[in-house]
């Protein structure tokens, strides 16, 4: 399906939800967004079930593709335009979409949860670090609004597939209606609150046609992907990525819960603090009181 298509869908969906869902509680008013840019398969389809299941869906997403931005912002001037209506395309990275989504597309009405996705590939494990799909959730959480993030599975070795990644473009449709479930389950108990402050639920659903179940999972040290910095160009240096085998091992994390063909569930924050047992050992290494003294 075009790309045009795919939101004139989404906006027929939009008008008859609308119609049937105004009186709804559980009607919940959403941002949508991603790294993959305003036009994607994921966010199209994400959108699509959101909608059809009665929610009141904004799609503010970036331009162009912006995936491995983290929570990169941009200084200076965003050129911000409405694609189509309640569809808007931001000149610069997931974060700064949802910034503007929160700070001048919505500003007059405050959506209740952020979407982020769903993503071309896995956010696993030390990958939510860099991962412009979970930064995005990230800033909507610093904003005081819950956000989910939501990634599909992703084969390099579909790479040179025409189209490009067939099992994940299959998978967009399940993941979808995964997190229009998730999104409900959430309505359903929101009376303390969507989601606790400060958190969100990062999602990783198995570009399979039947996943093996749903579980929570801690994030792993390693993550579904592994970058490297190893290919000498005339001009420098080449970047890829491949598979992180040894995250793929692990039994209990989400990097190995993913690959056992699980959907995963990992709660995530913004604070990056080290426990207090964790840290003693840096500190035990530093004479903080001593630093000053030449």
């Amino acid at each position: 399906m075009g790309k045009i298509m795919r939101w004139l869908v989404w906006g027929v969906l939009l008008h008859a939800a609308a119609a049937v869902a105004g009186g709804e509680d559980r009607a919940l008013d959403i941002l949508l967004t991603n790294d993959d840019g305003w036009d994607s398969p994921g966010i199209t389809a994400v959108a699509a079930a959101l909608t059809a299941a009665g929610h009141r869906v904004t799609v503010v997403a970036p331009l162009s593709q912006q995936s491995g931005s983290g929570m990169k912002i941009t200084l200076g001037e965003l050129v911000v335009t409405e694609q189509h209506p309640g569809v808007w395309s931001v000149d610069g990275s997931p974060a700064d979409a949802v910034g503007v989504g929160l700070q001048h597309v919505l500003r007059d009405a405050p959506p209740d949860l952020v979407v982020s996705g769903a993503n071309f590939g896995q956010n696993l494990g030390n990958n939510v670090m860099i991962s412009g799909t979970v930064g995005a959730a990230m800033m909507a959480v610093m904003h005081g609004v819950p956000a989910i993030a939501v990634s599909v599975g992703l084969d390099l070795a579909e790479a040179g597939a025409e189209p490009r990644f067939p099992s994940t473009l299959a998978a967009f449709p399940g993941a979808a209606a995964f997190t229009a479930r998730l999104v409900d389950s959430l309505a359903a108990r929101r009376a303390d609150g969507l989601l606790p402050p400060g958190q969100i639920v990062n999602v990783n659903y198995p570009a399979v046609a039947t996943p093996a179940g749903v579980v929570w999972a801690r994030a792993s040290r390693h993550g579904g992907f592994a970058l490297r910095y190893d290919g000498a160009t005339p001009d420098g240096i080449k970047t890829a990525i491949e598979h992180d085998a040894e995250g793929q091992a692990e039994a209990v994390t989400d990097t190995g819960r993913f690959a056992a063909g699980y959907v995963t569930l990992t709660v995530l924050t913004p604070d990056w603090n080290a426990a207090d047992n964790a840290a003693a050992g840096a500190r035990a290494r530093i004479d903080a009181a001593a630093l000053l003294n030449p």
